[in-house]
């Protein structure tokens, strides 16, 4: 597989032991990509693309993670815990244009802040996170959900702007 022969070139990319994928992962960019140990990019319909935006940026993808169909997209750093879902969904950690009323001048300023996913997230199909996001342990992001604050851990998030729809953990 063309992914494994060139996945150690210049020390930009890694990937684990035991990633499963039917050639539907596009690694792209100047930036690090590392994937670790037994992930699944198996995609169905859509591919999955790990794109960095530059040579500083970096996309962390944790051990046993599902890929299936995302995309994301780095121009700062983007860290996915281990355990993660990932449907058709994409995560990015920038505006990639200014949102300001100078967005046309070439020096305007453009806002990028790491998005971090914790462990055992599931983040499902349209769904979309945005830059700066943090999403707590266990959660879940419903299908076509925009997230654009951060989520706490065991919770469902749906709608858009993305919101608590309900608690996953027992009440104790």
């Amino acid at each position: 597989m063309r992914l494994l022969v060139t996945a150690g070139r210049g020390g930009r990319r890694a990937i684990g032991p035991g990633l499963i994928s039917n050639g539907h992962l596009h690694l792209r960019g100047s930036g690090r990509i590392r994937i670790g140990a037994g992930a699944n990019a198996w995609a169905r319909a859509e591919p999955n693309f790990l794109t960095t935006l530059n040579a500083a940026a970096v996309i962390d993808i944790g051990d046993n993670v599902r890929l299936n169909g995302c995309d994301i997209q780095s121009a700062v750093s983007v860290t996915v815990g281990d355990h993660c879902i990932l449907g058709s969904c994409i995560i990015v950690d920038t505006d990639y244009h200014s949102v300001e009323v100078d967005r046309r001048q070439q020096a305007a300023v453009v806002e990028s802040r790491p998005v971090v996913i914790g462990h055992n997230v599931w983040v499902a199909g349209r769904a979309t996170v945005l830059k700066g996001v943090t999403i707590g342990d266990d959660s879940v992001v419903g299908y076509g959900a925009v997230v654009t604050t951060d989520v706490p851990a065991g919770v469902v998030v749906a709608g858009n702007p993305a919101r608590v729809v309900r608690k996953l953990y027992a009440q104790s």
